[in-house]
């Protein structure tokens, strides 16, 4: 794989042209996930590069969220980040698939819980609530993005027959579930916070202990202003970029949010290491 790179006198360092000309290339020849990328001695002999050139191109790559570097077997192209516009309220598998990707998700805990009931999980509802809990490993196009926790009254899930046979279903969507049953979100309220991956979590997505996640706490609620659900929800900081658009209170608006793209979830990187643990 040649590439035109410029040696000249006040041209940018040769490992940042060969980044920008791997990216081009990925983008636009449409690489699947998990394209291998030619190795380093390739590339150095193909474009009179030294290996310690290719390999600052290729760690520029990885912080950009382009490729991931597994020990032994090479470098490979990776999922897209998930952009998201924050004010958007859908639901992940409605998100992912508008992208154009393969959404999935494997059931990892399904529990009821009374009021008052022992090792019942901290969420937004009143303790008098009897609350159902469903725990999934959330997946674009196989590969594991996120831990999300949802959490609903008992009441709500029975009428969207939230049940365990049906969460445990890789395309199960809640959303869409609600709106089959008569139930419309109108309105949420998200935060979100920057966290690192616990030993646990850092094994159920594949990653370092320690590696970058995005936490996502959201309560969303009907047109009554009634609370359906409280979903707390981990992603991997590599494939998940927001974007936030602001105006100035000067300008006659306050802060206005608006949309950035792939992995919430299509069109910008997130700028973190990798994470991604050696095979």
């Amino acid at each position: 794989m040649l590439f035109e790179l410029d040696n000249t006198r006040g041209a940018p360092p040769l490992y940042m042209q060969l980044a920008n000309a791997l990216e081009a290339h990925i983008v636009g020849a449409n690489l699947a996930p998990g394209t291998k990328l030619p190795s380093e001695p390739t590339l150095a002999a193909e474009n009179n590069l030294s290996r310690a050139t290719i390999l600052k191109a290729f760690e520029l790559l990885v912080d950009r969220g382009l490729v991931s570097r597994r020990q032994g077997k090479g470098t490979f192209v990776r999922s897209r980040p998930m952009e998201r516009n924050l004010p958007e309220l859908g639901s992940f598998s409605e998100h992912i698939g508008n992208l154009g990707l393969r959404p999935g998700s494997v059931l990892l805990d399904y529990a009821v819980f009374a009021p008052d009931a022992p090792q019942r999980p901290s969420s937004a509802f009143p303790v008098s609530f009897p609350i159902v809990m469903i725990e999934r490993l959330r997946t674009v196009g196989g590969t594991p993005v996120g831990l999300q926790r949802l959490i609903v009254p008992e009441h709500v899930a029975q009428k969207a027959d939230l049940t365990e046979v049906a969460a445990a279903q890789p395309d199960f969507s809640f959303y869409r579930a609600l709106r089959e049953a008569g139930l419309q979100l109108a309105a949420g309220e998200e935060t979100l916070r920057a966290i690192n991956a616990e030993p646990l979590e850092a094994e159920q997505l594949a990653v370092d202990p320690g590696a970058a996640l995005i936490e996502v706490d959201r309560h969303s609620r009907d047109s009554s202003g009634q609370l359906l659900e409280h979903v707390r929800a981990r992603y991997l900081g590599t494939h998940y970029l927001y974007r936030v658009t602001l105006t100035h209170p000067s300008n006659g608006g306050s802060h206005e949010q608006n949309s950035t793209t792939a992995l919430r979830t299509g069109g910008g990187y997130a700028h973190r290491a990798d994470g991604v643990r050696p095979e």
